[in-house]
């Protein structure tokens, strides 16, 4: 969705193609209204199914002309439930030695699976198989951030063409992750840093009299892992600113820190991607 400062004219050539090929929401606001922020979280709340419920902040700041807001919503059933019943108390060991309680979910049945010298990892489907979470568990000498540094597209193309069925034990704690991250940075490293500028952002495209640039990026993310399956959802703000095993199979017990990567199959597409060190239910 794109909201802007109703006052402000934004090429009309602009808005057409947001709602053409991102079937975006374009709407002018007076930014000036103290409920200007809860219509724009109202948004993001009923498009993320309630799971977040804020990424603006109030009173919106009167440098602030636009904001362009991205919403995903997952919600999967594992193809494999698992059963309630089999759900124990249990210990997950964290990167300082020390452990904490979990709830640890188990199961038996046929998944893809993949083991290196390095780590394990199985697929674990949701529905009829179009999206799954692949778990990347390293081996107990192993650290996860030394693991995390190993992925790249040639590594990440290598591992899950090298996937194959087995039948095997999976133990995986259930999980609650919300996570927000300001990501500035992050995209001025990857080439963007000239957005940012005041001096050389040139956005004449969207505003032709010029002078606008990105003040802020901001992205939120909540997934939750239990027996049924998987619901997630992630929120992704920029602020527009004026300026002044073995034979019988595998055995894969996720107690320790671990990588989850939820994706759509076909297409490889990856949907949410995280590190959890200490699961935590709420």
């Amino acid at each position: 969705s794109i909201w802007y400062r109703q006052e402000f004219s934004f090429e009309e050539e602009f808005i057409n193609l947001c709602k053409t090929y991102f079937n975006a929401l374009v709407r002018g606001l007076d930014f000036n209204d103290p409920n200007a922020a809860d219509t724009i979280n109202g948004w993001v709340e009923e498009n993320t199914n309630g799971r977040i419920k804020e990424i603006v902040d109030k009173p919106i700041d009167p440098w602030i002309v636009m904001f362009l807001i991205n919403a995903i919503y997952f919600k999967g059933t594992w193809t494999y439930e698992f059963d309630e019943e089999l759900t124990k108390d249990d210990w997950f060991y964290l990167p300082d030695g020390s452990r904490k309680p979990c709830k640890m979910m188990e199961q038996r049945s046929e998944y893809n699976y993949f083991s290196n010298p390095d780590f394990q990892a199985v697929d674990l489907p949701y529905g009829d198989g179009d999206f799954s979470m692949t778990v990347f568990l390293p081996h107990p000498q192993k650290n996860i951030d030394s693991l995390i540094a190993e992925f790249n597209e040639e590594n990440w193309d290598n591992w899950i063409n090298s996937f194959s069925k087995d039948s095997g034990d999976i133990y995986i704690p259930k999980f609650t992750l919300e996570y927000g991250i300001k990501l500035n940075d992050v995209l001025k490293a990857l080439g963007m840093g000239i957005a940012f500028d005041p001096y050389q952002a040139d956005f004449t495209k969207m505003y032709k009299p010029g002078g606008i640039w990105i003040g802020e990026v901001k992205h939120k993310t909540f997934v939750e892992v239990n027996e049924e399956g998987t619901e997630a959802a992630a929120v992704t703000s920029v602020e527009i600113e004026l300026g002044t095993g073995g034979p019988s199979g595998f055995y894969m017990r996720v107690d320790r820190p671990f990588v989850f990567v939820i994706r759509e199959n076909k297409s490889q597409a990856i949907l949410f991607m995280g590190k959890i060190v200490e699961p935590t239910l709420e």
